[in-house]
């Protein structure tokens, strides 16, 4: 350790390299349930301020064979990002600039460790828009959402993270970097390289540069916010919208106990009686804005859809879009303090959300949770009015190791169920620690071809190792 703490300090310098336990700790959680009861300290954390400094570092740890875990603003809750076997933590904030807004061609390029909420002010300031922007958006990095999936509040309308990257800096296992993609909005002159790191959670490379999409600014922005009695109705008024051309840009289904946790934060009172309601947000020019709020009202009225309270949905919309200058505004972040709500996020075809959900219940009863207000969440993406990303929401009382080990086998249920009807193990949060263990059961043989990809580019396993099944 003394030998590699030098040459750490060697490459960065000495107030960019740590071994201290209290600063070690800090990168042994996340927000998953998973990292809460786990020991996942690493031996020593380092902040690399360039790509060339990334690179060495990795060089280095080959040479002795310890792993490197990369780590943007550990907000992941499946454990995605956590040491498992000790070693190296590449924390990547230090490279955080906005290298270049280019409004000719629509492009920002980054580095790997910029905030979504910042890369969205800067391009907002220049009268354009970059377009993702999750809720954890003002601590969560650029290289983070890439390395999972990305979902964000305007993913109906423009996609989740994956849909804005034009190119792609990595730094792969062995320390050589390469560069995937440009300003082109085609660039594929072969295989589809940049798809081989988007969501691999820093398991086959490290992202530390890219290139990705902004749109000029919509001109008018609103929201409404429609009620349902049942949540099939919900899905198939989705459904007509679709079918209608109705692009949205928001899309948030919550069922109606959801409704009441994220807005009695906020000191909100749910109106009315429904199971289902669905938070639709519109952009664009002013006249196309009012007429897809007229036609997404007269469609959800055909099947049972009332429109909402005005302040109501405002109040639903600053609980999932916060940015720097809004955070304080919010008490989502800090109101929980009897029980963790954890969720799982597989994601199953449209047509077995209903019996997803059945089992859903059924569990929750049979694990005694069916009397907390905890519930269903939907959101769509890419590009459509659909809601397809499922998250069932669980409260845990993480002080209770009984109710944590309930935790575990209801998930195993639940993600079995989802593979079962035809699903995935994730759509939302990353694989990560959460369900790595059922990688190869959704994979099957695939699995294999992956873990050679995994030897090519990354031949000692230096990389995440023990994430996503490595």
């Amino acid at each position: 350790m003394e030998d590699l703490y030098r040459k750490l300090v060697d490459i960065v310098g000495e107030e960019h390299v740590s071994c201290d336990l209290c600063d070690r700790i800090a990168y042994s959680k996340d927000y998953s349930i998973e990292g809460l009861v786990g020991n996942y300290v690493p031996d020593i954390v380092v902040k690399p301020g360039c790509t060339s400094e990334v690179a060495e570092i990795i060089k280095l740890a080959n040479t002795i064979n310890v792993p490197v875990y990369t780590w943007g603003g550990g907000t992941t809750m499946s454990g995605n990002c956590l040491p498992v076997y000790g070693g190296i933590v590449l924390d990547m904030k230090r490279m955080n600039k906005i290298i270049e807004i280019d409004t000719e061609n629509l492009t920002v390029t980054v580095q790997a460790g910029a905030t979504m909420d910042k890369v969205y002010r800067e391009v907002k300031k220049r009268g354009y828009f970059f377009t993702h922007h999750p809720e954890s958006a003002v601590s969560s990095t650029i290289g983070g959402a890439l390395s999972c999936y990305g979902v964000s509040v305007f993913s109906a309308k423009y996609g989740c993270a994956y849909d804005q990257v034009l190119g792609l800096e990595v730094v792969l296992g062995t320390g050589e970097v390469i560069r995937i993609g440009g300003k082109n909005y085609v660039s594929v002159p072969s295989h589809n390289l940049i798809n081989l790191f988007l969501g691999a959670e820093g398991t086959l490379g490290v992202i530390t540069e890219a290139i990705l999409k902004i749109y000029p600014l919509p001109v008018s922005r609103k929201r409404i916010s429609i009620g349902f009695l049942s949540l099939e109705q919900s899905i198939q008024a989705c459904i007509a919208l679709n079918k209608a051309g109705i692009t949205p840009e928001t899309v948030y289904l919550f069922e109606y106990i959801n409704c009441g946790q994220y807005l009695e934060r906020a000191k909100v009172e749910v109106p009315g009686e429904f199971d289902a309601a669905i938070l639709f947000g519109f952009s664009g020019d002013e006249e196309v804005v009012n007429l897809f709020i007229e036609r997404t009202e007269k469609i959800c009225s055909e099947f049972g859809g009332v429109k909402l309270d005005e302040g109501f949905t405002e109040a639903w919309w600053e609980s999932i879009f916060m940015t720097k200058d809004t955070l304080d505004k919010n008490p989502f972040p800090t109101s929980h303090k009897d029980v963790e709500p954890d969720l799982i996020d597989a994601c199953v075809p449209i047509g077995r959300v209903k019996e997803y959900y059945e089992e859903y219940v059924k569990l929750r009863e049979k694990y005694g949770w069916d009397k907390w207000p905890f519930g269903l969440t939907m959101v769509a993406s890419p590009r459509g009015p659909i809601p397809f990303l499922i998250y069932l929401c669980i409260p845990i009382d993480t002080n209770d190791e009984k109710e944590i080990e309930k935790w575990f086998k209801f998930k195993e249920e639940m993600y079995k169920v989802a593979l079962r009807l035809g699903g995935t193990l994730s759509d939302g949060n990353g694989i990560g620690l959460r369900t790595n263990q059922w990688v190869k059961d959704e994979l099957g043989p695939a699995f294999d071809v992956l873990k050679n990809i995994k030897k090519l580019l990354d031949p000692n396993n230096i990389l995440n190792r023990g994430i996503r099944g490595f």
